[in-house]
């Protein structure tokens, strides 16, 4: 059969041609690995050998630190600038390219999800807008994302319509008189 996870930490293991029939229970935590084999024959038996592999992880995960997470963290691969946003570009059997701002997450039960903006459909700017909306969002629901960025863009430009009304409430960056002097050659 070969192997089958069972959960987090946990997989089964049936190898007919090497006679291995057990759980293997591995985890990580800083740098260090843990492994650990429970054999049907020494645990006399599937149930017994998955129960002590899961006591075993329990115990571990209970005794080391949580694990260190990298989500939301940008490396060097990333050339966006936007954790979880990327640009797309694609060419059809015929020729033609296309572009677009992909926006890719992982949820909370580790499948993962993404969600394309075009060019062609939505402009370059506004799909870079959509994507990382709804990277930040984590949502591939078009209709929301699209709401939540008009509703965004008529805050910011009432806000602006405000500061124009009234021109007091922005800040004036003051410029200090005195002698100008032109740099010498």
């Amino acid at each position: 059969m070969g192997t089958k996870l069972i959960q987090r930490g946990i997989t089964r293991y049936d190898i007919e041609s090497q006679g291995t029939f057990g759980y293997m229970m591995r985890i990580s935590r800083g740098g260090e690995h843990t492994n650990e084999f429970f054999s049907d024959k020494k645990y006399r038996g599937k149930r017994r050998a998955l129960a002590a592999s899961r006591a075993r992880y329990n115990e571990l995960v209970s005794q080391l630190p949580a694990p260190k997470t990298t989500k939301g963290v940008r490396t060097h691969r990333n050339q966006s600038g936007v954790v979880g946003v990327h640009l797309s570009v694609c060419e059809s059997a015929y020729g033609k390219v296309y572009s677009s701002y992909c926006a890719s997450w992982k949820t909370k039960d580790g499948s993962r999800r993404k969600i394309s903006f075009s060019f062609k459909k939505y402009t370059k700017k506004l799909a870079w807008e959509l994507a990382c909306l709804a990277r930040e969002l984590e949502s591939i629901d078009r209709s929301k994302i699209e709401r939540t960025l008009r509703s965004r863009t008529r805050k910011k430009t009432r806000s602006q319509s405000a500061e124009a009304v009234n021109p007091s409430r922005k800040t004036k960056k003051k410029v200090k008189k005195g002698n100008a002097k032109t740099p010498s050659r």
